[in-house]
C-alpha cells in the first residue's frame, strides 16, 4: 500500500562524512604487513573491522558511499505511516510522493515511487 511524504530531508551529503572521517586517515597507512618489522597491517585490519562493527552495531550501515556510487539517495522522512525513518531509493523523492516500502533494519526502509498514486488513509476511511 503506498504512503505519502509528509516531511523529507535528503541525507546524501552523509556519504562525504563518511569518506572524510574513516576512508582518508586510512589511506595513511603504510600497509607492509611484514608483523615482525611492523603492525601497521595488523592495525589496518582492526580499525576495518572495528569502524564495521561500529555501523552494524549503531545501525548506520546505510551510510555507505558504494551506494552513492550506485546511484541511490539517502532520505530522512515522516510518511502517513511511519515517523523518522530512514529510505533509501533510486528515485530522486520529493513532498507529497506516493511510495512502497520494503523494511530493510530497524527504522531503515528501502523506498520506490508508487505505480498506484492513490493513497488510502484507514483512520479516517477516506481515500485520496
Amino acid at each position: 500500500m503506498p504512503e505519502k511524504i509528509i516531511n523529507l530531508e535528503n541525507h546524501n551529503w552523509e556519504h562525504l562524512t563518511f569518506l572524510v572521517t574513516y576512508i582518508v586517515p586510512l589511506l595513511s597507512f603504510d600497509l607492509d604487513f611484514d608483523l615482525e618489522k611492523d603492525r601497521n597491517g595488523l592495525m589496518f585490519v582492526l580499525i576495518i573491522l572495528i569502524i564495521g562493527v561500529i555501523y552494524v552495531k549503531t545501525n548506520i550501515f546505510y551510510n555507505n558511499p558504494t551506494l552513492a556510487l550506485l546511484g541511490y539517495h539517502i532520505y530522512k522522512v515522516n510518511t502517513s505511516k511511519n515517523k523518522h525513518i530512514i529510505l533509501i531509493s533510486k528515485d530522486s523523492l520529493k513532498l507529497d510522493d506516493l511510495i512502497e516500502t520494503k523494511h530493510i533494519s530497524d527504522n531503515i526502509f528501502f523506498a520506490i515511487k508508487s505505480d498506484n498514486q492513490t493513497e488510502i488513509t484507514t483512520n479516517r476511511g477516506l481515500v485520496s
